[in-house]
């Protein structure tokens, strides 16, 4: 049987390659093989090997192989394996062992890699090595082959990771587990070399065997852009005869809907209406299998309406199961259809601005009829730009590493298929990972060529700001309200009625989205967006007046490279000088103190001498007419003009620091070389609230905690909700129908302090003895990484914890993965943080207890909070109680909150941090619970009090 290798170097023989199938089905030589059903008899490699190995660590040039496994492959089917343990010659980390299982005194005997390097290398021979993420194997194999002296591999790789994103376009994750289970493989011990070498040939098997799935075109233009490798020669052999892409287009997006008019004056709407769909015999029952009247969810409903027909301002508390977003849909749609008029609902994740497009406004759809037309809306930068995505696979949009141009290869299919082009559809692009790809190729502002662009009656942005501005119900999230609406213009022109659901954030999200940054990563990415501009000018036909300029901007832009890094290495020995001796610092300043950091001043001295060149090449674009050469960098001269002003103006605010009203701080990195200005406007309600006089119409501001023990005094003045703008708002709880008696609040007296070291192991052993007695899928909430960090590492090492149902955030996966996970388990642990406080739906066996590691309150040494801090002091003569106290409160209700989610739940909310009984302000946290709570003596009693709680609930 002849070799992938061979086939590949014989044009004559190049359509054999997808004709190399074996006879009838794959025989299943691997334990546990299950046959796909999307398996297909077309495969493409005849012989290869799948590598995996298990190292010390993940640096190829300090770490060791502890563990070898490799498969060999023959027409899909594994012929042989090889595997073995490996002395590493050095301890294993314990975060190694607890990933893999291998300790030291399994290696103690295990052979020297240089006992195994010749029988692995004869077991490799020249073959094709396959696997998840391959370069890391072999990158450690070239390392280990260093060092005794021997010449390095030079195998042909394919990596199983990039072709499941192209392939698998849809999966949640893409490890190694998440791709074989996809296809209906079983890995039997992730993290055990031979095992995940198995798996992943199997991966290569099915899904090489796929790649005619993908249409010609886009295996045409894979083929074109993949960096040279084994999969670009499989793509170029798949599409045969070569296609001209010089005159694809791409298709034309759905025609979006006739603009909706403002009207002049807004027709009410009849509250008897709004109260007959949620009545016991309205349509919502007929119309919505499960739906039973709340008189809560009533009452809010007939209070949004009044909101619209008053243009007044509601801010209404909708406890857990209100159904709030059913509350406010239908009035607001009810309102939007009458007056032929948009609203807009703003949230603040994804998750809810998701569930309310794909799930609960079509049903208030379905029940008004064919005439409601919603959307959702987002920020520039979530949409691809065809234009520059063109230019970026044409190569005319500088050089990429072969890394980036795999990364961007499954965009490649994506970009065929979207219909809305919004980068969060999918999840094989990293946006993280490769920042300064979709910085290129999104439809950024800076970029963007608006009208004179040849994609822009076909453009997605374009497409889906019509979409919003002919919808009655357009979704936002807090964002884009800060970035668009609250901007001096917008496309919107006037806004109209509003509404805001996970209201508590929209302070958070004015910090996050006002705030103004330089950091080295900033600099870098705006040095090379000069830096390609300038050698396009040099590589350009343009007039030598144009050539001119182009080599003064060479000598200016050498200048300001200079000064960024000089600048750079000055702040940071200028942070050294102020007593901030730890590597990772953050710290506020005020008033220009940098006026003495000469290479600070000069810094933003080269910015002023690029802006004048950059102007005087726009001019000069301005006024050359019909040069081809010229025109063609003419929007980028624009562009690379416009970001200099705005970069040297954050620049001089942020060096100055002496705007009345805002908060600055530097943060960074020693080690890392990062450094990192921030400056954002303290004050975010009195921003907000001259939004809110400027507008007319109604605003409902909703969410399930807005106020601290039934009053809003903490969350009004936040949004700006003072003054003359109180006399246009009304706040309301409409409580939970979900009864106190369905939890068990609990917690001890008896504990250690939370800031000390005990507490962390305290923590660690209270869980997992519920964990051995009650075996309840259980949610540890904590405010710090590090303490869960530590005490996931503590959980692993104790017995009796069933260690493939411990799952932490960051750390077994990220948040989307392991909270899918969690509900599918019984029996589980899951530690999370931050974004696990709030979001998290688990009703049922899904999610039975709730343990708050600690009293949620902000992080006191952050120079924002320290500044609000102030403000309260100032205000109030103090800022524990009427700032701290109230956040904290806030907080802590959102993490409690999820444990009931209906009313057939029944779980126990566990508080470990006993400052909520031993401290006179824990009180405050108690009233605000959803029923009493139970205070016992120590942990012990606390344990004895669940078991017999979850034995009398299920009898």
């Amino acid at each position: 049987m002849p070799r992938l290798s061979d086939l590949l170097n014989e044009s004559s023989e190049k359509n054999k390659l997808f004709d190399l199938v074996s006879e009838g089905k794959l025989k299943r030589a691997a334990r546990n093989r299950k046959p796909s059903k999307h398996h297909k008899k077309r495969f493409p490699v005849s012989d290869f090997v799948a590598l995996d190995f298990e190292t010390t660590g993940l640096e190829s040039k300090d770490d060791r192989i502890i563990e070898i496994g490799a498969v060999r492959f023959h027409n899909g089917s594994v012929q042989e394996e090889f595997s073995s343990l490996v002395n590493p010659c050095k301890p294993i980390p314990k975060a190694i062992v607890e990933l893999t299982g291998i300790t030291d005194a399994d290696v103690k005997d295990a052979p020297l890699f240089e006992d195994v390097a010749h029988r692995l290398l004869t077991f490799l021979d020249t073959l094709p090595l396959c696997g998840h993420q391959v370069e890391f194997d072999i990158g450690f194999l070239n390392e280990e082959l260093k060092r005794l002296g021997r010449p390095r591999i030079s195998n042909q790789s394919i990596d199983t990771a990039l072709i499941s994103r192209i392939i698998l376009p849809r999966l949640a994750g893409y490890s190694l587990g998440h791709v074989a289970r996809s296809i209906e493989q079983v890995l039997e011990s992730a993290h055990r070399a031979l095992d995940d070498a198995r798996a992943s040939g199997m991966v290569a098997v099915e899904l090489l065997s796929r790649l005619e799935e993908l249409s010609p075109d886009v295996r045409q233009q894979m083929a074109s852009f993949a960096p040279a490798s084994l999969f670009k020669k499989i793509l170029i052999q798949s599409v045969g005869k070569k296609r001209d892409l010089s005159s694809r287009t791409f298709s034309m997006l759905p025609k979006p809907p006739k603009r909706l008019a403002f009207p002049e004056e807004f027709v009410s709407l009849e509250i008897a209406e709004v109260q007959a769909n949620f009545s016991i015999d309205g349509p919502l029952v007929s119309s919505m299998p499960g739906f039973s009247p709340r008189s809560s969810q009533t009452k809010m409903a007939e209070k949004v309406a009044e909101a619209l027909n008053t243009e007044s301002f509601l801010v209404a508390e909708a406890g857990t199961g209100t159904g709030k977003s059913l509350a406010y849909l239908l009035p607001a749609a009810l309102f939007a259809l009458k007056n032929d008029c948009r609203i807009f609902i703003s949230t603040y994740t994804k998750n809810l601005q998701d569930q309310l497009v794909s799930k609960d406004i079509p049903q208030v759809g379905s029940l008004l009829g064919d005439g409601l037309k919603y959307t959702v809306l987002k920020g520039r930068s979530n949409y691809l730009c065809r234009n520059r995505f063109s230019k970026l696979l044409a190569g005319r949009l500088g050089n990429l590493s072969p890394r980036e141009r795999s990364g961007v290869l499954p965009l490649i299919r994506w970009a065929e298929e979207t219909v809305n082009g919004d980068i969060e559809e999918q999840s094989q692009f990293s946006r993280r990972s490769f920042s300064k790809i979709w910085n290129l190729i999104s439809a950024d502002s800076q970029q963007c060529r608006g009208r004179s662009c040849s994609m822009f009656s076909n453009c997605f942005l374009q497409n889906a700001r019509q979409k919003a501005l002919g919808s009655h119900l357009v979704v936002i999230n807090h964002a884009l309200f800060f970035s668009e609406i609250c901007a001096e213009a917008t496309f919107l022109g006037k806004i109209g009625p509003m509404i805001f659901d996970e209201a508590h954030h929209l302070q958070d999200s004015g910090y996050q989205h006002l705030r103004t940054e330089v950091d080295t990563n900033r600099i870098n990415r705006y040095l090379e967006l000069l830096t390609n501009l300038q050698k396009k000018i040099e590589k350009s036909q343009v007039p030598e007046s144009f050539q001119k300029l182009g080599k003064t901007l060479k000598k200016t832009l050498k200048r300001l490279r200079k000064e960024a890094s000089e600048a750079q290495s000055e702040l940071d020995r200028w942070v050294t000088r102020q007593d901030e001796d730890q590597v990772q610092y953050q710290f506020a300043y005020r008033d220009e103190p940098f006026e003495k950091l000469s290479s600070v001043g000069s810094f933003e001295f080269a910015l002023t001498e690029i802006q004048d060149v950059l102007g005087d090449l726009k001019q000069l674009c301005i006024q050359t007419i019909d040069e081809k050469g010229i025109k063609e960098l003419e929007s980028e001269v624009a562009s690379a003009a416009e970001r200099t002003s705005q970069f040297k103006a954050d620049y001089a605010y942020l060096r100055a620091a002496v705007t009345e009203g805002h908060v600055f701080w530097i943060e960074g990195n020693h080690n890392r070389g990062w450094v990192k200005l921030c400056g954002v406007p303290l004050d975010i309600g009195e921003i907000l609230g001259g939004v809110w006089a400027a507008n007319e119409c109604g605003l409902v501001f909703t969410s399930a905690t807005l106020s601290v023990n039934g009053a809003f005094d903490h969350f009004l003045p936040k949004l700006g909700l003072v003054g003359e703008l109180a006399e246009r708002t009304f706040s309301e709880v409409f409580p939970t129908p979900f009864h106190a008696s369905q939890a068990l609040n609990i917690s001890a007296v008896q504990a250690p302090e939370p800031d000390t070291q005990d507490y962390t192991v305290y923590l660690a052993e209270m869980i997992a003895q519920m964990h051995r007695k009650l075996r309840k899928n259980t949610l540890v909430l904590f405010t710090s990484h590090v303490m869960l960090r530590n005490v996931y590492s503590l959980l692993r090492a104790m017995p009796g914890i069933d260690k493939t149902n411990l799952l932490a955030q960051n750390i077994t996966g990220n948040r989307h993965v392991i909270l899918g996970e969690f509900k599918k388990m019984r029996g589980a642990i899951l530690l999370g943080a931050d974004s696990f406080w709030e979001g998290v739906d688990a009703p049922g066996e899904a999610c039975e207890i709730v343990v708050i590691a600690r009293l949620p309150f902000p992080v006191p040494t952050h120079p924002l909070v320290r500044a609000i801090g102030k403000k309260f002091e100032s205000e109030c003569g103090e800022s524990f109680f009427s700032y701290s106290i109230p956040e904290a409160i806030v907080r802590f209700r959102q993490g409690a909150g999820r444990l009931i989610r209906s009313k057939m739940d029944r779980g126990a909310l566990v508080v470990l941090d006993k400052r909520i009984v031993t401290k006179p302000y824990g009180k405050k946290f108690v009233r605000s619970l959803h029923g009493e709570l139970q205070v016992v003596q120590n942990g012990e009693q606390l344990l004895q009090e669940l078991e017999t709680y979850f034995q009398t609930m299920y009898g």
